[in-house]
């Protein structure tokens, strides 16, 4: 069992919720806040509490909810808990692929992305994908982005390489802030990248086997 699904917590340390919040306060995000990966839903609760309930944005949660059983009630139940209602968040129970595809045919735009997801390289890769709809001045956060995470480094410096319309506004422990300064016509994530993600995949489940095997990192 998931120690989130019992202490219903952020799988955050306390110093990265408290830039998120700060984040989240400093800057004008009035469109759209997605989480993509909620766990319990304890950074949920964190990040619409940055918002008086008069002004809280829109929030959509994307997660197909099998990461401890009966994770859905359990996110809806620890929104209770901190006094918010369940039925005002967006939840759609499905891979983040399929969820991205009807965005992007709805033509769906974001002021704000958090990334927290599978943390394996291509889901990774495909996540970052979200970041076409985040809006311009929109501020996409990843998570998990640390030496410990080699999948999710990988992935987002070639990201960051090929997309120079992004600026660091922090990182802090491993959580990685940015703010796209500027919309584009060009595809930010291409198929070339999820091959470089495919190719990498089984290198870095390889070092992952052998560190478990080692007991060290490779």
């Amino acid at each position: 069992m998931r120690e989130c699904s019992e202490t219903l917590a952020p799988e955050m340390t306390s110093r990265e919720s408290e830039q998120l919040t700060l984040t989240l306060k400093l800057h004008n995000l009035p469109g759209k806040h997605l989480e993509i990966g909620t766990a319990a839903g304890g950074t949920l609760c964190t990040m619409m509490r940055a918002y008086p309930s008069s002004t809280r944005p829109p929030f959509v949660v994307v997660d197909t909810m099998a990461y401890f059983p009966n994770q859905l009630r359990t996110v809806r139940q620890n929104l209770n808990d901190h006094g918010m209602d369940p039925s005002s968040v967006d939840f759609r129970v499905m891979p983040s692929s399929a969820a991205y595809a009807s965005s992007l045919v709805h033509n769906e735009t974001f002021s704000f992305i958090l990334i927290d997801g599978a943390h394996k390289i291509r889901y990774v890769m495909e996540d970052l994908r979200w970041a076409a709809l985040l809006e311009a001045g929109g501020i996409l956060c990843l998570h998990d982005y640390s030496s410990k995470h080699p999948d999710v480094t990988k992935a987002v410096d070639r990201f960051l390489r090929n997309n120079r319309h992004y600026q660091v506004v922090d990182h802090v422990d491993s959580l990685l802030l940015l703010r796209k300064q500027a919309t584009t016509t060009k595809i930010e994530v291409r198929a070339s990248d999820r091959l470089y993600a495919m190719a990498w995949a089984p290198v870095l489940q390889m070092q992952r086997s052998i560190q478990k095997r080692t007991g060290r990192r490779t």
